[in-house]
């Protein structure tokens, strides 16, 4: 590899001084005329002091067609100097017109060919470019001043043997030799060995490569080579190569380094040049080298993060890597590989030991690790957007560095470790619905708390169907307890009694109750009404419905059981919403809180009419998107809540859970992958999937701490203020609307 171009300035005006330095001593000593302008002086005056500044500072390298001018017309200024001492009629003059003749056709070619050739674009007439090739070769300082001082030997100091004898030494010196430049390259060469190589620059002989990207280095002797120590991959084959000590793979008649390797820096290249050819194989050399000669490479840089390399068997959706770093590594962490322009993040699903043979008995292992890709992280968006290929096998592999993550207002939770959010559209968590499953204990009610104070800042009116009446303890800021109360009463007031009917179907409370949850629903889902949460337990209506045919005026009846009381309460809300028109946005959320128990799948039911009753809610979850209706369903028991609905949610929680039925069900939803590690997710954790997630795959997210994510989203939407609470007696039972109390849907 070729000296920087400061190298080379630096050491044609050291050989310049140097030479013009020995021309002046020839010049004083061994001229006779010493230093006096005359004819004894041209060739040193004009001749070499020409030859020195053209050929090693103006013209190092070529000779455009206006320094060939210019070369020319001083050497042919010279020569018309010298030809006053000459005798007439001599050959001597014929010598000094035929080189006059040839400086003076150089000149005037070479202003021809600046007046005719093109001044941008390829140059296409011959004669022009002949021409052009003319002035430069034969105008280039080496030749107009070698003819000069030739010319002046022979002219002026052909009688003088010594004098002759040291212009021709000092002109072969100069230009054939060139002692002073071979010098200067020689020290840079030495230098350039300090600094390059370390003392044990040897590290070892290449013994495989692994394209692209990784060679396996057999290693002389027993030191042992830090990982993320710098690298030279000489190879006489093919182009030399920075190298990445990562670590030993096992034994091949000596320990074998796996190198990753990268393209070398352009701040190394000079030094690089300098070092020594490989005989025989290509070796590995260490490599001593600033932190700015290696800003640009990441392996080194992010060494301390470089976890593992891409194997093969990678594709769109995971990649897969050999573990070289095991620290800190866990499932759910966030790695980060190149793909294209890229830095791609991936997500931690899975882990497993494989083995491999070095040679005849000799075996590798290692663990190898799957990830899924999540994307590139948008800083403008504040979302991952998807990168649709794969990485290279043998890319690094970096761990994103740990970095815990500030309570944020639109983050419903984090990736484990890192600072990335994950953000919910509220609105589509509704209109095409939530489902949040796990077992007990978990944060499944946290969660579901922390989902309706989104929707209740979002303008969303959310109906809680709450079994535990927790919901009314955690959210009593957006409760107002008296007007609750107001219509928790008139609610069982309305249900209570019931007169058998001759009509079976009009038999019993439910009719009334249903008109009462009609009218209720309507007045809470009205946009003039403040009030954005209600919380309702079915458990604590007893509502009656006719079981059997009046005989003598009576008739028996049964009480409903939550599950018919849930569907009462969905059909009002489906009701109350169609009345409203279509809308694209949600307009009410459907909360079911034990869905187990609220809308059950047909074979867990506990009464018969549970069936038909669940049927209703799931028919007003399908009908409610269009009309702005959803539902946030949670539960512990997959297997035993309705499908209908539960394939129905679009965004799905899915949090810790042990039976085959749930792990089942939410492969179809998260993935095969994903459902394995739902047994050993910590609480607080879920794997979140769904049209409302901000990232368009399955991601494994660390939910927020209910008190951070108090102070971090009250900042910003604070508990709006209650409206004026209802009076007891304006939460009597008004007259009901006749078409109210018809209802030709049986249990």
């Amino acid at each position: 590899m070729s000296e920087s171009p400061y190298i080379q300035a630096r050491n044609r005006v050291i050989s310049l001084v140097l030479y013009a330095l020995l021309l002046a001593l020839i010049q004083w000593k061994v001229i006779s005329t010493g230093l006096t302008p005359n004819e004894n002086a041209i060739w040193v005056y004009s001749g070499f002091a020409s030859l020195l500044f053209g050929s090693r500072l103006l013209n190092p390298h070529f000779t455009p067609p206006a320094d060939a001018a210019t070369n020319s017309f001083v050497a042919l200024a010279a020569i018309a100097a010298g030809s006053l001492v000459v005798p007439a009629e001599s050959w001597d003059l014929v010598l000094i017109w035929a080189i006059a003749v040839f400086c003076t056709v150089i000149c005037l070619l070479s202003v021809i060919v600046l007046l005719m050739r093109v001044p941008v674009g390829i140059e296409t007439r011959l004669w022009v470019g002949a021409a052009d090739r003319a002035v430069r070769s034969l105008g280039s300082p080496s030749v107009i001043f070698t003819i000069l001082i030739l010319a002046c030997v022979w002219l002026f100091h052909r009688t003088r043997t010594d004098e002759a004898i040291a212009i021709l030494t000092a002109w072969a010196v100069i230009v054939a030799l060139r002692p002073v430049e071979a010098i200067l390259s020689f020290l840079g060469w030495i230098d350039g060995q300090f600094q390059t190589i370390q003392t044990e620059e040897v590290i070892g002989q290449i013994a495989a490569h692994q394209s692209p990207g990784i060679v396996l280095v057999r290693q002389l002797g027993d030191k042992t080579v830090p990982r993320g120590t710098p690298l030279v991959v000489a190879d006489n084959n093919g182009p030399w190569m920075l190298g990445v000590a990562l670590n030993y793979v096992g034994r091949d008649e000596g320990n074998l380094l796996r190198v990753l390797t990268a393209r070398l820096p352009d701040g190394l290249k000079d030094r690089i040049g300098k070092l020594p050819d490989p005989r025989g194989a290509a070796m590995a050399l260490a490599l001593r080298a600033t932190p700015e000669e290696l800003a640009d490479v990441p392996a080194i840089q992010w060494i301390n993060r470089l976890c593992g390399i891409v194997v093969s068997d990678t594709s769109l959706e995971y990649v897969l890597f050999e573990v070289t770093e095991e620290r800190d590594l866990s499932e759910g962490r966030l790695v980060e590989v190149r793909i294209g322009d890229f830095h791609v993040i991936f997500q931690i699903i899975e882990g497993l030991t494989r083995e491999n043979i070095v040679q005849q008995k000799n075996t590798y292992g290692y663990a190898r690790a799957k990830a899924r890709k999540i994307g590139r992280w948008d800083t403008d968006a504040g979302k991952f957007v998807p990168v649709k290929w794969l990485p290279k096998i043998n890319s690094p592999v970096f761990m994103l560095p740990s970095d815990e993550a500030a309570p944020a207002a639109d983050a419903i939770g984090h990736f484990p470790d890192t600072g990335f959010g994950v953000s919910l559209d509220i609105s589509s968590a509704v209109t095409h619905n939530t489902a949040v499953l796990g077992i007990l204990g978990i944060g499944k009610s946290y969660l579901a708390i922390e989902l309706v104070e989104r929707m209740i800042a979002d303008g969303i009116k959310v109906i809680c169907l709450d079994l535990t009446n927790q919901y009314g303890q955690l959210l009593a800021e957006f409760l107002d307890p008296a007007g609750e109360e107001a219509q928790r009463l008139a609610l069982v007031h309305a249900g209570q009694g019931g007169a058998a009917h001759q009509n079976q179907e009009q038999g019993g409370s439910h009719l009334a109750f249903r008109a009462r949850v009609i009218e209720q629903l309507r007045a809470f889902v009205d946009p003039a009404d403040q009030r954005r949460l209600r919380v309702i337990n079915p458990a604590q209506f007893e509502v009656t419905r006719q079981a059997s045919g009046m005989f003598n005026n009576n008739a028996n009846m049964a009480t409903l059981t939550p599950t018919e009381i849930t569907a009462i309460i969905s059909d009002a809300a489906l009701m109350v919403c169609q009345e409203m028109g279509m809308t694209g946005q949600a307009r009410v959320c459907l909360v079911y809180e034990e869905a187990h128990s609220l809308v059950p799948e047909w074979n867990s039911v506990i009464a018969e009419g549970d069936k038909a009753a669940t049927a209703r809610s799931a028919r007003a979850i399908l009908q409610g998107r269009k009309y702005g209706l959803g539902c946030l369903l949670i539960t512990q028991r997959t297997a035993n809540v309705t499908k209908t609905i539960l394939n129905q949610c679009n965004t799905i929680f899915a949090m810790r859970t042990f039976d085959d039925t749930g792990k089942e069900f939410l492969s179809n939803y998260i993935g095969s992958d994903y459902a394995k590690i739902l047994p050993s997710l910590e609480a607080r954790h879920a794997v979140v999937f769904g049209k409302a997630s901000s990232c368009e795959n399955p991601v494994l997210v660390r939910l927020n701490e209910r008190e951070a994510f108090v102070g971090a989203f009250r900042a910003i939407y604070p508990v709006p203020p209650m409206p004026v609470p209802l009076a007891a007696n304006d939460a009597a039972m008004p007259p009901l609307a006749e078409n109210d109390l018809n209802d030709d849907i049986p249990f």
